[in-house]
């Protein structure tokens, strides 16, 4: 338990669900309000029932209280600091560093949801992150601090919803909202790295951090000049040397939040480190970057590269997986990049692709055995034009030799965002 950020003369604190008792006021849960049975956003609690029902419900929740009041707490909870327990919550991370191999011919998990019936609940989480993310940034810009627990808060959300069904957040995070791009990339990388660590076998505390993490690697970008991160042109020397410094900048901002896990801290510190020491700030190679900086290296190259960008176009899924290919074992580690792919997808759901047929359509289910061959949507038909009746085709039906006496048909091209003006969320949300 670690007091918050004064309120007038009150404090926020953090509180195990097992301290909590009558009188005590709520200003915070640990998972969004629209998931609880509680009407309100904010109440004191009066009765053994709410009591019950937040015990049942969340693990921590958040109390306004005097200083006092707050002094008592922390004497009378044994609540520890991510700090204090920081090597135990390493160990899955270590283990994993140490058997990536092992990891890399492992097929993914079924998912216990299907995605049309995740998506309600992805909107919703996705949606309340966004909205998270963009306050928390625009206070950083005005020169306020950082609230890791807030973030931490609807990342769990983002957790429960990529365990139920990991294609659901994926889907939404290729929605590109035309939005601040700051904004939509930290929640998007976020939303990668969530479903990386899924696909690593991450636990649920250590994704939360790995979530977190990625959605704060480039705040320290809000402590630079807006001309200067939307210039199309060609960055000057002492441009580029104030651009590499958002990684220094953005750690300042995360270590002056004492309850910022470390593995959030060694994430923002090392995403710009490079296998072969080409990296930022500090020149790390090989083994020396963390393995929590190496997958933030990977997510967040991934989606700079599908991401529209002042000075460059976005790539469709497909390019931006084999330029990472190519810099697997350079800038990133060949295992690393190999998962991740399996992770994501070569052409993901919710990405345009182009049949050998001349077809166009859209991806909305993955195969777990055969990557190559998800589930198409038809859009358009062989000359282009929108087809009277959208169809369902599954590629992993429609191979040469089948004995379904389907045509054979196979992906050709990924396609943009945006291609022939199609926006795949009309014809699937």
């Amino acid at each position: 338990m670690k007091p918050r950020v004064e309120v007038h003369s009150k404090l926020i604190v953090e509180l195990p669900v097992e301290h909590l008792r009558k009188g005590l006021y709520i200003s915070r849960l640990d998972r969004p309000w629209i998931d609880s049975p509680f009407l309100f956003q904010g109440f004191t609690i009066e009765r053994d029932e709410e009591l019950t029902q937040l015990r049942d419900l969340c693990e921590r929740v958040y109390v306004e209280v005097t200083i006092a009041e707050a002094d008592e707490l922390l004497k009378t909870s044994n609540h520890k600091t991510p700090d204090a327990n920081h090597e135990d919550r390493n160990e899955p991370l270590n283990a994993l560093s140490k058997n990536l191999r092992a990891h890399v011919d492992s097929v993914p998990a079924k998912d216990p949801v299907p995605l049309k019936v995740e998506l309600i609940k992805a909107k919703s989480a996705y949606g309340a992150a966004r909205q998270t993310v963009a306050q928390i940034f625009d206070r950083l810009r005005r020169g306020g601090g950082l609230d890791v627990p807030l973030l931490e808060t609807v990342v769990d959300s983002m957790v429960d919803s990529v365990f139920r069904n990991r294609e659901a957040m994926c889907w939404l995070a290729r929605m590109k909202i035309k939005d601040d791009y700051l904004y939509s990339h930290s929640l998007a990388t976020s939303v990668w790295a969530l479903a990386f660590g899924r696909h690593l076998g991450l636990d649920r505390d250590t994704l939360r951090s790995v979530g977190t993490g990625a959605m704060l690697l480039d705040i320290g970008k809000t402590q630079l000049p807006t001309e200067l991160l939307r210039k199309a042109d060609r960055l000057e020397a002492a441009e580029w040397s104030k651009i590499r410094g958002h990684v220094e900048l953005g750690l300042d901002l995360v270590q002056e939040d004492p309850r910022a896990d470390e593995r959030v801290k060694t994430m923002v510190g090392t995403h710009h480190e490079r296998m072969d020491g080409s990296g930022y700030p500090n020149k790390f190679k090989g083994d020396s970057i963390p393995l929590v900086g190496r997958i933030a290296g990977i997510v967040d190259c991934y989606d700079a590269m599908t991401s529209e960008r002042s000075y460059a176009k976005a790539k469709s899924t497909y390019d931006a997986v084999r330029e990472l290919k190519k810099l697997g074992g350079v800038w990133f580690q060949a295992e690393l990049v190999e998962l991740f792919i399996q992770a994501v997808g070569v052409f993901p759901t919710g990405t345009l692709v182009e049949l050998n047929s001349g077809e166009v359509g859209v991806v909305i289910a993955q195969n777990r055995f055969r990557r190559l061959r998800p589930e198409i949507m038809l859009i358009l038909d062989a000359q282009k034009t929108i087809r009277k009746e959208f169809a369902a085709v599954d590629l992993q039906l429609c191979e040469e030799n089948n004995t379904t006496g389907n045509p054979a048909l196979w992906i050709t091209q990924g396609l943009e965002p945006g291609a022939y003006g199609i926006d795949p969320t009309e014809y699937f949300l």
